[in-house]
């Protein structure tokens, strides 16, 4: 990725200077500067750049002469009002260009690139004079003078280094050492913080403020250079730097830095940032045997560097794991092999009423009989325990826990509970309980009183008048023969509740669902006889052998069929079809299903949530037995029973698992 180029603007017009950053974003990169001291200083640390002057800030011309002077390779481009006195003075300067205060996008744009295309090549025509000036500096150089001993002892940094759990710590440690040890003039180092593009200035002593602020994208020239070159930079070795650009690049960052050398950091394979310093405070130069220990102090420090980062990465899932165990609302505890107490977050100090100090490295005996006895049996039996409950003596808490072996490499490490203060659940059940059986025996009574009331009046109704004609012998055989009929129906009653409460207990045995189907359809069909009802059954070929009680599944589909079929009501057009089919085995099960879809106007909203409870039913006569009976089945048959209803009808699907081909 190309970086942007970048110039300065000059102006303390904030108008004009939004203006020109909007109309410059797709050329070069614009850095605003107000105050004149931080011009000066731009170009002390930077060198020659593009410079857009606005005529109107302090002391605009006086720059503009001294930058022609000292600055020759910048390229000024003179802001200001056509044929003022401040414009016609700037034009004696030979500035690159002069425009408006009011540029045209499009000219202004095309102004800039030739700026930054004649940059481009003053800065190379620049750089083309040094390597001839270098050239013929070769040749008349003397030869080396032996190498003096007057070198700082760097070895001795590590010394003076020490291991740090902070990476902040740990950056001023090593820029106090480079500065105490190798006694130069400025150190600092640029690190990228983890999820961040760009490397910024962590560290320093003695550094440039503009340095401070620098920050250098990850896909910049420069970062991109030291991935591809993992070596010290200094200014004694650019020479050998083959390409001219890169050593003009790698110089400009030297002077942005205010620096003399430039020391990559690796960590996990890859580079993390760099230490940059500066001239010795003796003002001696550096030599090759100071490079070399350079380079090995920057391998140390990349070492040291890797082992904070993995310890605070460590240090940082530690922290989530202790904060998440602490915040889940089951208690946790833990002990080691030895029955010591190790850990145990908050939820397990908020039940058991106690204090962490208190517990850890005490026995598990020191929590209670129960616990200590289910943690003592998963570090002797080594395996998973079911749920126990018990009632706490002590906090009167109703608790349940379950255990775990904690196993490493086949030998037990310890054991951990899982915690339940089941007091709240507990007590919310017993009312939901109190109320569900409360609905049931209303419920009971309601269909009761309405089944029992009709025998009841027409054998009230007959005894009454019995006295008055009981000479009457049609009137006795009338009453012999209603008063059994009704208390046939009373029996009738009662063996239907004893049957729902006393369902037989399923057989369960290799079938194929169609024939309990086939059955069920039948018996419907010579119950009912509605003359405008229509019952289709269509299954496809594929296999449809379950493991069920045939009786049972008789009754269930029954039921549903016939449900179905008393909400037609015999309309014109009823129809219910049942299809049956099966599906290939989805993560190594077979599933045989059922779906009963009949046209009529759907289940009202306000029963849909009841229609499968005991004794609840919107027909005149009915105990509302049918339907509980029918999903009873399929829960004994371990399926699943779906209900969709809409104004066009309802469909209820059962859902079975099918027997494999090797069962």
């Amino acid at each position: 990725m190309k970086t942007m180029p970048s110039c300065i603007l000059y102006s303390r017009d904030e108008e004009l200077t939004g203006r020109l950053i909007r109309i410059a974003s797709s050329v070069a990169a614009v850095q605003p500067i107000e105050a004149q001291a931080d011009l000066e200083q731009w170009f002390s640390q930077f060198g020659a750049t593009i410079l857009l002057a606005d005529l109107r800030a302090p002391n605009c011309l006086e720059i503009l002469s001294e930058i022609k002077t000292e600055w020759p390779m910048a390229v000024v481009v003179v802001l200001g009002v056509d044929r003022s006195d401040p414009m016609l003075t700037a034009e004696w300067l030979n500035p690159f260009a002069t425009v408006g205060l009011e540029p045209d996008r499009r000219e202004f744009q095309a102004l800039l690139k030739q700026a930054v295309e004649c940059f481009a090549l003053r800065q190379k025509s620049h750089r083309l004079e040094e390597e001839l000036a270098k050239l013929n500096a070769r040749k008349m150089e003397p030869p080396p003078l032996p190498r003096t001993l007057f070198s700082t002892p760097l070895q001795n940094f590590s010394k003076a280094q020490k291991n740090f759990d902070n990476l902040d710590l740990l950056f001023d440690s090593v820029v106090e050492g480079l500065i105490s040890t190798a006694r130069v003039s400025r150190a600092g180092i640029f690190m990228k913080p983890d999820h961040e593009e760009q490397y910024i200035f962590q560290a320093g002593m003695r550094c440039l403020p503009a340095t401070e602020n620098l920050a250098i994208p990850e896909n910049a020239p420069f970062a991109r250079w030291l991935e591809m070159n993992p070596h010290l930079i200094s200014r004694q070795t650019l020479e050998n730097i083959g390409d001219p650009e890169e050593r003009a690049m790698l110089k400009h960052m030297l002077d942005a830095l205010g620096a003399e050398i430039i020391t990559p950091l690796y960590a996990a394979n890859r580079i993390q940032g760099w230490i940059f310093i500066g001239q010795r405070v003796t003002g001696i130069p550096f030599d090759v045997t100071d490079l070399e220990d350079l380079a090995g102090l920057a391998d140390h420090i990349s070492t040291t560097l890797e082992k904070a980062l993995q310890y605070e990465e460590t240090a940082l899932q530690k922290a989530l794991a202790e904060t998440l165990l602490h915040s889940i609302p089951i208690g946790i505890i833990a002990c080691d092999e030895n029955a010591t107490i190790r850990w145990f977050n908050s939820t397990a100090r908020e039940v058991l009423n106690t204090q962490e100090e208190r517990i850890i490295g005490q026995r598990v005996e020191s929590l209670g009989s129960h616990i200590a006895d289910l943690l003592r049996r998963a570090l002797a039996n080594q395996k998973e325990h079911a749920e126990k409950e018990w009632t706490d003596p002590r906090t009167k808490r109703t608790l349940s826990a379950e255990t775990r072996s904690l196993m490493d490499d086949g030998s037990c490490v310890g054991a951990m509970m899982m915690l339940h203060d089941t007091t709240g659940a507990k007590l919310l059940q017993e009312k939901e309980d109190q109320l569900e059986r409360a609905a049931f025996w209303t419920e009971l009574a309601a269909s009761m009183s309405h089944e029992i009331r009709n025998p009841l009046v027409a054998i009230k109704t007959f005894s009454q008048l019995l006295p008055d004609r009981f000479d009457d012998p049609d009137f006795r055989a009338d009453f012999s023969e209603q008063v059994v009929a009704e208390v046939d129906k009373l029996d009738q009653i009662v063996d239907k509740i004893n049957g729902f409460a006393d369902l037989p207990q399923p057989e369960f045995k290799p079938m194929d669902i169609r024939k309990p189907i086939e059955r069920a359809v039948t018996r419907i069909q010579a119950e009912l006889d509605h003359d405008n009802l229509k019952i289709h059954l269509s299954s496809d070929d594929s296999a449809l052998q379950i493991n069920g009680d045939d009786l049972s599944l008789e009754e269930c589909i029954y039921h549903l069929l016939k449900n179905a079929a008393e909400n037609l009501d015999n309309k014109k057009g009823s129809r219910i079809n049942l299809s049956v089919k099966s599906r290939d085995p989805q993560n190594g099960h077979a599933k045989v299903f059922l779906t009963i879809t009949d046209n009529g106007s759907g289940i009202a909203e306000s029963v849909h949530d009841k229609i499968f409870s005991p004794f609840s039913t919107i027909k005149a006569r009915g105990l509302g037995l049918g339907l509980p009976i029918a999903k009873r089945a399929v829960i004994d048959h371990n399926g699943q029973l779906d209900i969709e209803t809409s104004a066009g009808g309802t469909s209820i699907t059962i859902t079975l698992p099918a027997l494999s081909a090797s069962d």
